[in-house]
């Protein structure tokens, strides 16, 4: 199939503009792998990305200027397109780049400080206003608990004294004392237990509240 020479010029334009986006497309992604500090392990994933997306685009290209036909003029095109990024555009578009990465830097750091100053720290006060609150309704709950206990324990030693008659062969009988035994030893590992869980919940959540307490400075480091 023949083409006319304004098809030929318009799809060796077309060339040109590919060799100039491939061109920025690879600077850029060079310039972001770097600035975020990409694992190596996926630059030769990122090119392997690169190289099928180009050579989707490319042909996107060349079946728009020339239904597809591959020429001479399609390698000279994407050559010249090539040389001229290398030229006159490479520096600039790295330095373009450089610039926007660090900008959205810049901008994510503000969002980072502006959540922690209206979420957090709002939240970390009102936890710990809950938490106080709590702590004086415990020690004001077992102040009244002890001034209760010490009221009625008068009666309860009369009280004691006038059922051991009846009650102390019913103990004795039903072994009442080595089931009590039984029962604090067993309640005793069951506490000690919960006390271990405890302090594990407890450590967990200190070191979750150290990483949020540092996550801002560990920013500003970055």
């Amino acid at each position: 199939m023949s083409l006319s020479l304004h098809s030929q010029w318009i799809t060796m334009l077309f060339m040109f503009i590919s060799g100039l986006t491939l061109g920025i497309a690879y600077d850029a992604s060079r310039v972001v792998a770097g600035q975020l500090r990409f694992p190596r392990w996926t630059l030769p994933v990122m090119d392997i990305l690169y190289w099928v997306a180009a050579t989707w685009f490319v042909f996107h290209m060349l079946v728009k200027g020339n239904q597809g036909e591959f020429r001479f003029y399609v390698i000279l095109g994407l050559a010249v397109g090539g040389w001229a990024y290398v030229v006159l555009f490479s520096r600039m578009t790295v330095a373009v780049v450089n610039w926007l990465v660090q900008a959205i830097k810049v901008i994510v750091r503000m969002i980072q400080k502006l959540l922690y100053i209206t979420v957090f720290l709002p939240l970390k006060g009102v936890v710990f206003f809950i938490y106080y609150i709590f702590r004086i309704l415990v020690k004001v709950a077992i102040f009244l608990g002890k001034v209760v206990l010490k009221c009625i324990q008068p009666l309860w030693w009369l009280l004691q004294w006038l059922l051991r008659p009846l009650v102390e062969p019913v103990w004795r009988r039903l072994g009442m004392t080595e089931r009590l035994i039984r029962l604090k030893q067993y309640g005793g590992r069951r506490v000690s237990a919960a006390s271990q869980l405890c302090r594990r919940a407890t450590t967990w959540c200190a070191k979750c509240w150290n990483r949020l307490r540092n996550w801002p400075n560990r920013n500003n480091q970055a």
